[in-house]
């Protein structure tokens, strides 16, 4: 852990900023952060963390996609639009999800039910085909694997580069 002279340092309190190498992704603002005595111990941790979270992805399969919905709704009946969001900077990731949940009303709810920082990967598409989302890129492109499950599963793709062009599409 470093400080922002590139200084090694043991602790850092609240609202300093530090920097933290071996990180495997992007954390977002806020997380938190466990200290372990060893790797071993860090695994264990990181395994239960995950089978944690794959159950909670799981656990919000829906049944329609976006096109289906407003041909299927009844009235008063309460529907869901899930969405994976990946964008390119941690900033965007924040920003659109805050703007896409403010467009829920009564009869459509809308669920960002997986986002990130980085290109669309194939975990990113098999988290949509299992929750019949919507997969939404904010400066950033699917590779070659997402675009195979993707193309597979007939999932629905779209692209942006303006938030004002994603939230009135």
């Amino acid at each position: 852990m470093r400080n922002e002279l590139g200084q090694e340092v043991l602790e850092a309190g609240p609202s300093i900023p530090v920097e933290i190498l071996g990180l495997s992704g992007v954390p977002a603002a806020g997380d938190e952060v466990t200290v372990v005595r060893d790797e071993k111990k860090a695994r264990e941790v990181a395994l239960y963390r995950q089978g944690k979270f794959r159950e909670v992805k799981l656990a919000r399969q829906q049944k329609s996609k976006l096109e289906n919905m407003f041909a299927n709704m009844t009235e008063g009946e309460v529907h869901e639009v899930n969405i994976v969001l990946k964008a390119d900077v941690q900033g965007s990731v924040e920003a659109i999800s805050d703007s896409l949940l403010k467009l829920s009303t009564d009869e459509v709810k809308v669920k960002i039910i997986g986002s990130g920082v980085g290109g669309i990967t194939e975990t990113d598409a098999t988290l949509a085909a299992a929750s019949n989302a919507i997969l939404v890129g904010f400066n950033v492109r699917a590779d070659a694997s997402a675009r195979k499950v993707i193309e597979a599963e007939s999932l629905d793709l779209r692209y942006y580069s303006v938030i004002y062009n994603l939230m009135t599409k």
